[in-house]
Order: structure tokens, then sequence, then C-alpha cells
């Protein structure tokens, strides 16, 4: 099942930001990533803590996890550092059955 890096960031650096984006995309790629939204949060609850959102699609798990411990990915840290006040989360698909009465969890399981 995919899995989502959800990013939440707000730019520093305008063209640290764009040296950043034209080197990341050929890594999405390489990993088979996809973009499937970004730009300016619209809060709907609590107090925003960045300006943008992004959220990527990997094709599983480990494949985000590849993309992320990467030598190439970790190269372009610094440049993202001063492009970006950023944050990174990962979070798997869960997928339930049609007919499920399932809830969503309201604890770690």
């Amino acid at each position: 099942m995919s899995a989502y890096i959800i990013v939440e960031a707000t730019v520093l650096d305008t063209e640290s930001r764009n040296r950043y984006a034209s080197q990341v995309e050929p890594l999405f790629r390489e990993f088979g990533a996809e973009v499937i939204a970004f730009g300016p949060w619209q809060v709907l609850s609590g107090e925003p803590a960045f300006d943008n959102g992004m959220t990527i699609r990997f094709p599983e798990n480990e494949t985000a996890l590849a993309w992320y411990q990467s030598p190439a990915y970790q190269s372009l840290l610094e440049i993202r550092a001063a492009a970006f006040d950023c944050r990174f989360r990962l979070v798997n698909e869960r997928r339930r059955a049609k007919d499920s009465h399932e809830t969503i969890p309201l604890e770690d399981s």
C-alpha cells in the first residue's frame, strides 16, 4: 500500500528553494514518488506552524524511507535547511473493507 510523506514548510529563501526543487524532483521520479498536493495551507483548526504543505505519495513505506535516507537526498539537506523551516512526516495508507464498520483508532496500535 502507498505511503505518504507530509511536508510542512515555511520558505526562508526563494533562491535556495528553487535550487532544492530542481534537484529533488528527479529523485522523486527515481523512487516512483508523486507529488499529489502542494501549496499554502488553509488552516481549518488550530494554530498554523508553517505556511505551506506538500503531500508526496510513494509506492510503499520502504520506498519512502529509502528515498529519504538515500545519499542523493541526504546531500540536499544543507540546501533544504537554507530554503525552508520544515517538518517531514511519514504515514502509511490504511484501507478498510467496503462493508467494514472499523473506526479510526484513537491510540497507537
